[in-house]
């Protein structure tokens, strides 16, 4: 009995090392992609007043919009796994996580993944949203619970 018992704990504290340093090495991974992810769609505008509302990137503290064609596929930026895939009014969102780092994707129209799905970086995931009748699609990024400003991680 004593046995069962210290391989159950051996099991228990095994699993809680090998997965808190998995994921320490996965963040150290994504944190080097910092300033290297590509775009969420193929088509992008590039502008030199990113501010302005008719260009097609507008940055904020803890989001980025992406504006495209109304047909676009929204892309993975990373790998990952689907954690999460609920409804918003007439779109979805998808949330994806690699170690500590969540990336959601939002206004999507038909999402092609579900909970739980393996993700490449790349790989489509939905068609792209509307928000006020334009074509697009919003990234929100975060480390656990703190959100992160993702226009410093794309490659621009």
């Amino acid at each position: 009995m004593k046995f069962i018992k210290a391989i159950a704990v051996f099991l228990i504290f095994e699993q809680f090392f090998t997965v808190s340093f998995a994921q320490k090495s996965q963040n150290g991974q994504f944190e080097k992609s910092k300033g290297k992810l590509p775009f969420p769609v193929c088509t992008v505008y590039r502008h030199n007043a990113i501010s302005c509302k008719k260009c097609d990137i507008i940055p904020s503290p803890y989001s980025i919009t992406f504006s495209t064609d109304s047909a676009a596929e929204v892309r993975a930026i990373y790998d990952g796994i689907i954690v999460r895939v609920f409804s918003l009014e007439d779109d979805y969102a998808v949330v994806t996580k690699f170690g500590d780092y969540y990336i959601t994707y939002y206004p999507l129209t038909d999402p092609v993944l579900k909970r739980g799905d393996l993700v490449l970086c790349g790989q489509p995931i939905s068609r792209i949203g509307s928000s006020d009748d334009a074509p697009v699609v919003n990234i929100v990024m975060s480390k656990t619970t703190t959100f992160i400003d993702p226009y410093r991680w794309f490659k621009w």
